[in-house]
C-alpha cells in the first residue's frame, strides 16, 4: 500500500511505513534556530541565574538543582508563540508518521496543551485525524483508577498502535521514559518522543537510550545558549555556568557544595533511614546513588540540615525527598 500526501509538503510517499521521499514546499517556511531562540527568550520563558556570583539555584521537580529554568509550559498563556513552536515541531515530525507513531500522547500537566496543539498541526499538515490521549501524573481516585485517558472505548486508538510521547520540556527525561513504559505496558509501542526544548545532557540522554526512546526536540538548550550568547541575549557568566551544568549536572551540584537528592522515604521517620538504607525508595533522579557509584563519600542529611543548606522545605519536608552532601 502506498500513501501519498500533498499538504505543506510537495510530496510524501510512504510504503510499508518507510519514508521514501519528502520534499518541503514553499507553503510553509520552517523557522531558523535563531528565530526560534529569539522567540523563546523574548517570551520570558527562560531564566538563567549566576549562581557563582551568589544567586540562588533553581530547584527542579526531581529535587536536583541548577542555574537555569525554562518555563515552556507557561507559554499556554501566549497562544501565538506556542502555536509558532508546535507548528515548527510538527514540521520535523511529519516524516515519522506513521512508521514511528500513529497517535499523540501528552504528559500531565505541562505536556498536555502543547501535545494537543501539536496533534492539531500534524492533522492539518497530513490531512488526517491524529488521535490524542494524555497521561495523568497519578492514578485517578475512584472510577477506573486509570493513568491513561482518551484510549478506552475510542475507535481511533486501537491496541498495538504506536504512541508518540510529547512533553513541553525534557530535562532528566524521567517523566518521558515513565510515560513510554506506561504506554508499552498498556499495549501501545513507543519508540519516539518529542518536545519543544530538550536539555540534552548526559544523564537524560543515557536514560533515553537505556529505555529505547528516541527524542525529537524542536531545539536543545545548548543551542539556545549558544545563540543567546552570540546575540547578547543572556550574560556570558550565566551561560558558562549553565553549559558546565549541562555537561555534568551531578558534578556541577557537588562541586558547589549543594546537597543532592537520594530517594523518597517509605517510612515516617528519618531515623530509620540512618540505619536502614532500604527505607528509601529510589527514584529515577537518584543523584546521590550516582555520586556513590562514582566513588564520592556521601552523608545523609536530616530534613532540617537540608533546608539549612538551601533545599526548599517543600522538597525536604513536604515531599520527603532525602538529601545527601559530599564529604571529603
Amino acid at each position: 500500500m502506498v500513501l501519498k500526501v500533498d499538504v505543506y509538503l510537495n510530496t510524501i510517499i510512504i510504503k510499508k511505513g518507510e519514508l521514501l521521499k519528502c520534499k518541503m514546499s514553499s507553503e510553509y517556511k520552517e523557522a531558523t534556530p535563531e528565530e526560534i531562540v529569539r522567540t523563546i527568550v523574548s517570551s520570558g520563558a527562560i531564566a538563567v541565574r549566576d549562581v557563582d556570583s551568589g544567586e540562588e539555584p533553581f530547584t527542579y521537580s526531581t529535587g536536583n538543582r541548577g542555574p537555569g529554568y525554562l518555563m515552556i509550559k507557561g507559554l499556554v498563556g501566549q497562544p501565538s508563540i506556542l502555536n509558532f513552536l508546535t507548528k515548527n515541531l510538527a514540521h520535523k515530525l511529519v516524516p515519522f508518521y506513521p512508521g514511528y507513531f500513529e497517535f499523540v500522547e501528552g504528559n500531565a500537566t505541562g505536556g498536555m496543551v502543547p501535545a494537543w496543539q501539536l496533534r492539531t498541526d500534524l492533522s492539518e499538515m497530513l490531512r488526517t485525524t491524529i488521535p490524542y490521549s494524555y497521561l495523568r501524573g497519578s492514578r485517578k481516585e475512584g472510577g477506573h483508577g486509570e493513568l491513561i485517558t482518551g484510549n478506552d472505548n475510542n475507535p481511533l486508538i486501537r491496541k498495538g498502535m504506536k504512541a508518540l510521547v510529547v512533553e513541553e520540556l525534557v530535562n532528566y527525561a524521567g517523566t518521558t521514559t515513565n510515560a513510554a513504559m506506561e504506554f508499552r505496558a498498556a499495549g501501545y509501542p513507543v519508540s519516539h518522543a518529542a518536545c519543544l526544548v530538550s536539555y540534552d545532557h548526559n544523564q537524560s540522554n543515557a536514560l533515553l537510550e537505556e529505555t529505547g526512546v528516541t527524542l525529537v526536540p524542536l531545539i536543545t538548550l545548548p543551542q539556545i545558549l549558544n545563540i543567546a550568547e552570540a546575540e547578547n541575549l543572556i550574560s556570558r557568566n550565566a551561560i558558562d555556568s549553565y553549559n558546565s551544568f549541562l555537561v555534568d549536572p551531578l558534578e556541577w551540584q557537588l562541586s558547589r557544595g549543594l546537597a543532592v537528592p537520594g530517594g523518597i522515604l517509605k517510612e515516617d521517620t528519618w531515623e530509620i533511614l540512618m540505619v536502614d538504607s532500604n527505607a528509601v525508595r529510589v527514584i529515577p533522579s537518584d543523584s546521590a546513588k550516582k555520586a556513590r557509584d562514582l566513588g564520592y563519600n556521601m552523608r545523609l542529611l536530616s530534613p532540617h540540615e537540608a533546608v539549612k543548606k538551601g533545599v526548599p522545605k517543600g522538597k525536604a519536608i513536604g515531599e520527603r525527598i532525602s538529601y545527601w552532601e559530599r564529604v571529603e
